[in-house]
């Protein structure tokens, strides 16, 4: 084990003794857990996080079966910060001291869930600017920090000192029949120190974890962000001097945070953390003792950027995300019941011996009989759009740009139209080198072929134009309708090659359906035929996306 702890702190001081006391988990007990996992009535990895939240239990606590918590203490500390004069938060400092009052008198969001749940909430006021007149424990460092934007947050040996109120408070619970240890927070602008520390420990630049706390706008978002920056800059901080950092841009209730996550792994047990505050007291603990992650369970995702860079620092996956942005401990707390019942499934659990049930490990995978069609059927898909509509890009954006497909350009080149040719330059342009280019009118040739690779057929209003021509259609009268059976014919083959084909294929198509009633004969015989057609194309296909300035949307 390596303890990145200042020269400075005495070896017998309770932050030394408690670090050095520090082991991971336990490997034998990790192992019985992960074998047991194993022959559980279940496809091995079907309880997903379930299933590793358990066999850490077993590390944590060294056997199996394993503890199932049931004396939760939600460790509450409180503290207040000089960088708050710099505007970070929108919220008066006085929050602080009233919503302590209000949490010891039992109608804050984490008194109301720690009763729920059947924990102890223990709150300490740490460092806020003003003394409290309530039933809470008083371990005050100093009444608020400095302001980090100018210089340290406060001194190495308050921030020790603070790490030790922590321990204090962990290793009390523990004294006291706590088997779990849940952290809990409060502080007025607390999340600017705590986007510092993230910072420190993840390596990212502020802006890539400095959210907006309580409730910052576009404006003070840009600011907070920007204190961070100073902070860090006037500072300068190193995540190989973890203590010495928590100092510099740090908080009491930071601090204090850190020390009750390492009483926790002192004593064996496991450490409930959430929001971004405990995210960076978490970070700070295992920079100071790497071996106490292995005690840490991190319950909630939150909105702010900084808890998903601190628990990929960590490699410790949340257990929930309910869009919460409270702190206090309220998404640790509300995780409870899933540790528990992990704990639950480990012990348990029938085994596949004892329940006489098979065991497909042990036995093998029944064979799929031979006379079962195995074939993958293919899908067909239309995509309508209007010009311009982004219809185009989005089919294409379908299917594989590294493997063959088969494009069905229905166009023909026309060099005395400088536009269209340059239409058909820009698509060509973008078909990557893998696809096949097949100018044609006859696609159900193209899809009845014995070949595999999916088609995109673009478009069928330009189709349906050619078929036009090539029956007549065009050139006769308006009353003249002996072409309408060649017409059909062409259709009717072309929807049974559709409904017949193997292949997987796209269709772009003109929508008519919503536009102005062409003031031509020739146009509205366009729209008619073409309406048709894309009703019958559409009957024929697994799905139908329309495209409305860019944005694809489903109708079948």
């Amino acid at each position: 084990m390596m303890a990145h702890l200042p020269e400075s702190v005495s070896t017998e001081s309770l932050l030394a003794r408690t670090v050095r006391s520090i082991r991971g988990a336990d490997a034998k007990a990790v192992e019985a857990a992960r074998a047991r996992q194993q022959v559980l009535t279940k496809p091995e990895g079907s309880l997903g996080l379930l299933e590793d939240l358990s066999i850490r239990l077993a590390g944590m606590y060294g056997q199996v079966p394993v503890t199932v918590p049931s004396n939760p203490v939600v460790g509450l500390f409180a503290g207040d910060h000089g960088v708050w004069a710099q505007g970070v938060s929108p919220d008066p400092q006085e929050i602080t001291t009233q919503q302590m009052v209000n949490m010891a008198a039992g109608g804050a969001a984490i008194s109301v869930l720690s009763r729920q749940m059947g924990a102890q909430l223990w709150i300490t006021d740490v460092g806020a600017r003003h003394e409290v007149d309530a039933p809470i424990r008083q371990r005050c460092v100093r009444r608020s920090t400095d302001d980090m934007s100018q210089g340290p947050a406060m001194s190495l040996d308050e921030a020790v000192q603070a790490l030790e109120v922590g321990i204090e408070t962990g290793l009390e619970a523990v004294g006291e029949g706590a088997d779990i240890l849940v952290t809990g927070e409060m502080g007025i602008a607390n999340t600017t120190p705590a986007s510092a520390l993230i910072s420190v420990f993840t390596g990212l630049p502020p802006a890539e974890v400095t959210g907006r706390g309580a409730g910052s706008d576009d404006r003070r978002h840009q600011h907070k962000i920007g204190v961070v920056a100073r902070s860090l800059q006037v500072n300068r901080p190193e995540a190989e001097h973890p203590v010495e950092a928590l100092a510099k841009v740090g908080g009491f209730e930071h601090a204090a945070m850190a020390g009750f996550i390492l009483a926790a792994a002192a004593s064996r047990i496991p450490v409930l953390i959430d929001g971004v505050i405990a995210c960076s007291a978490a970070l700070t603990a295992t920079a100071i003792c790497p071996e106490a992650r292995d005690f840490i369970i991190t319950s909630h995702a939150g909105a702010e950027p900084g808890i998903t860079a601190s628990t990929a620092a960590l490699g410790l996956p949340a257990l929930l995300d309910l869009g919460m942005r409270l702190g206090e401990g309220s998404g640790a707390i509300l995780a409870l019941p899933i540790v528990q019942a992990s704990a639950h499934i480990l012990n348990e659990m029938a085994t596949f011996d004892d329940a006489e049930v098979t065991d497909i490990k042990v036995t093998g995978e029944t064979d799929i009989p031979d006379d079962v069609d195995t074939s993958t059927p293919p899908c067909r898909v239309l995509v309508l759009g209007g010009a311009r509509s982004g219809k185009s890009t989005f089919a294409e954006s379908r299917l594989p740009r590294d493997s063959r497909v088969t494009y069905v350009a229905t166009s023909q080149r026309n060099p005395a139209d400088p536009e269209w040719e340059e239409r058909i330059r820009l698509h060509q342009a973008r078909r990557p080198a893998a696809w096949q280019t097949v100018e044609t009118t006859d696609i159900a040739s193209v899809l009845l072929a014995d070949d595999d690779a999916p088609v995109l057929v673009d478009c069928l209003g330009v189709w349906i134009t050619r078929i036009l021509d090539e029956v007549g259609a065009w050139a006769a009268d308006a009353d003249d309708r002996s072409w309408q059976n060649d017409l059909e014919s062409h259709v009717d083959e072309f929807i049974d090659a559709i409904r017949r084909t193997g292949r997987d294929v796209i269709f772009v198509s003109n929508e008519v359906g919503m536009g102005v009633v062409p003031d031509t004969p020739a146009g509205r015989l366009f729209r008619d035929e073409l309406g048709r057609l894309n009703a019958a194309v559409g009957q024929a296909c697994d799905e139908v996306w329309m495209c409305v300035a860019g944005i694809p949307k489903r109708w079948a």
